[in-house]
């Protein structure tokens, strides 16, 4: 009996079907559902992705991560971890 080896692709096809990967997400996440907001799931892939990736971003003031970095719900001083009063 053998074993069959795994098989792998080349590291163009990969690059190649990474590239396809992000732009159809990138096109899908200006899709909206039938209340006009943006589809969660759609968003946890991006959110999946970009983490699978290891990219990071600093909340820079005045960008869209920033602004939502600055929204009170997620004020530190005012909760602790699990959303409890300080």
């Amino acid at each position: 009996m053998t074993e069959d080896k795994p098989k792998t692709a080349a590291i163009p096809e990969l690059e190649e079907l990474h590239s396809a990967l992000a732009r159809e997400l990138r096109q899908a996440l200006s899709a909206r559902d039938e209340n006009g907001r943006p589809i969660a799931a759609l968003l946890n892939v991006a959110r999946q992705y970009l983490k699978d990736n290891k990219i990071e971003a600093a909340p820079v003031p005045g960008s869209p991560l920033g602004d939502l970095a600055a929204m009170p719900v997620f004020d530190d001083d005012e909760q602790d971890a699990l959303g409890l009063p300080n």
